[in-house]
Order: structure tokens, then C-alpha cells, then sequence
């Protein structure tokens, strides 16, 4: 079956390998793709600045420093994200960042598909960003 929209592209922001790896697949595993892995805060900021991406997923603690300038940087530029986290400061997020969706480490991965749709669902009128899939 041939589909003319290009899969949701997300971009990741985890300083533990193995998780971003992990979260990489479980995105490629819902129909989308990660754009972009970083993993320190330098590089997420740069990414967020400049990379074309319909949602991110962010870890709050990222080699000992906050996501907060990437989470800022996104939400300026109209990028919805949502924390994939093991970080236990849940009211401060909140507070912060109302509408953004909160996984709890160690994702499942129906958690991270349920949250990354909400996210999508204000993108889907966009051109070339799909659902992803039931």
C-alpha cells in the first residue's frame, strides 16, 4: 500500500544510548521515524533550533543538566514534546509545561504510542505528517 504522507518525524533527546536506542525503535515500531537522537543538552538545543520535526521526546536529566532550554526552544518554535523520564520532580513539569504528556521510566511502549499521538493530533492537518497508525 502506498502512502503519500511521509512518516511523523520525532526527534529524541536521551543521554543513555541504549534508551534512545530503544525509544528509536519503539518509533519506528508506531510508523515513525526519529529524525534526530542527541545527547547532551548543547546538541539538543541545536537541534531544536533547527531541525524540522512534528513532536520530540525528552528526558529531564540529561547527563546532570535539565531539558528546560530544549523543552523552550520547541515549545517557541510550536514543536510538541513529552518527557520520557524517571525524574520524580512530576509537579515541577507540570507547573512548567502544562499540556506536555509524561511517560514514566521504563516506558511501555503503548504508553510512549498513546502520548506521541496526542501530541500529533494538532499536526495532523499539517502537510506531510500523518497519524501514526492504529
Amino acid at each position: 500500500m502506498t502512502n503519500m504522507t511521509k512518516p511523523p518525524q520525532i526527534l529524541i533527546v536521551e543521554d543513555e544510548i541504549l534508551i534512545a536506542m530503544d525509544l528509536e525503535d519503539m518509533v519506528a515500531e508506531m510508523g515513525g521515524a526519529a529524525v534526530a537522537s542527541a545527547h547532551t543538552i548543547q546538541a539538543a538545543m541545536k537541534l531544536a533550533e533547527s531541525i524540522e520535526a512534528d513532536a520530540a521526546i525528552l528526558d529531564v536529566d540529561v547527563a546532570g543538566q535539565l531539558v528546560f532550554p530544549v523543552a523552550d526552544i520547541l515549545a517557541a518554535r510550536g514543536i510538541p514534546f513529552l518527557f520520557n523520564t524517571g525524574h520524580s520532580a512530576e509537579d515541577i513539569l507540570r507547573a512548567r509545561y502544562q499540556s506536555a504528556p509524561i511517560c514514566r521510566k521504563p516506558t511501555l511502549p503503548r504508553q510512549l504510542k498513546s502520548a506521541l499521538k496526542q501530541l500529533l493530533s494538532s499536526k495532523n492537518d499539517s502537510v506531510g505528517s500523518g497519524p501514526l497508525p492504529a
